[in-house]
């Protein structure tokens, strides 16, 4: 007898597995989304949901079924235009993405929307979800986000600014710390240490120093930009060259070779005058 009933017990534990297993072999349900229920700060750009089903849903019956069963909603309940994308290589991977073609439709920054898949919605083998499902979502702040990036631009450049003013400090100071400095004239501790007089090491040291301010004016010099010499009267340095006192004359008669000859002479005779008077006044 107890024989028996340990048969018919392990007989029903047996059926009730294989029940088991093959309920859920033919199960079809919804195992994920991006974004995922309740997500906050989603994308605007390509706003959309991606769904992974656990059967296939991408044959033509399956599509001319599934028509229409997935919605995608704002917060206020206008419909949103989309695209159902099925994918031929992945399994159970659908991508329903708002349409922006023509449509005049625009994702809000900090938005809700909502996307509601149909319980009617089959798999490739006619089974179906059997309850609606609703997967809400809300956009990111466009202006926080914008605000926080300037904020952070506005740090990254001030610490950029601060650690380059601290490493020319440093340098400076390396600098300063490696030239050589100028030791402090001592005439009483020179003449301690030579045994010379204090009047004689001071005269040697003045003489030294006017040799030395010397050098440097001569240096100095030297450095100084070459400046060019301004020539108002080109006639005083080259050859051939005549100083005109006035305008040549407009007319024909005037600009012949005679009148140009006899203006030539004038101009001569009044320089050698002048030449006279300065040499009779010595």
């Amino acid at each position: 007898m107890k024989r028996k009933s340990l048969i018919a017990l392990l007989a029903a534990t047996i059926v009730m597995i294989s029940a088991t297993l093959s309920f859920a072999a033919n199960d079809f349900a919804l195992l994920s989304s991006y974004p995922e229920n309740g997500q906050k700060n989603t994308s605007i750009e390509n706003l959309g949901v991606k769904l992974k089903f656990s059967k296939a849903v991408n044959s033509k019956e399956a599509k001319k079924s599934n028509a229409n069963m997935i919605q995608l909603t704002d917060n206020d309940g206008v419909l949103v235009p989309i695209q159902v994308l099925y994918s031929d290589s992945e399994k159970g991977l659908v991508l329903a993405i708002a349409n922006t073609d023509g449509t005049g439709f625009t994702a809000k920054n900090n938005a809700e929307y909502n996307l509601t898949i149909n319980g009617a919605f089959v798999d490739n083998d006619g089974k179906t979800l059997g309850e609606d499902t609703t997967i809400s979502f809300k956009t990111y702040n466009q202006k926080v986000n914008n605000v926080v990036n300037m904020v952070m631009m506005v740090i990254m450049f001030g610490g950029i600014m601060v650690i380059s003013v601290r490493q020319n400090k440093k340098k400076e100071d390396e600098i300063e710390e490696n030239e050589p400095k100028e030791a402090v004239f001592n005439p009483y501790k020179e003449a301690k240490r030579t045994g010379r007089s204090v009047e004689e090491i001071i005269a040697e040291q003045e003489k030294k120093e006017a040799k030395l301010a010397k050098k440097k004016a001569k240096k100095a010099k030297e450095e100084e930009p070459i400046t060019e010499k301004k020539v108002d009267i080109c006639a005083e340095y080259l050859k051939n060259v005549y100083h005109v006192s006035a305008p040549a004359p407009i007319s024909k008669e005037d600009r012949s070779i005679e009148a140009l000859k006899s203006m030539r002479r004038v101009e001569k005779n009044s320089k050698h005058k002048k030449v006279k008077s300065k040499s009779n006044k010595k």
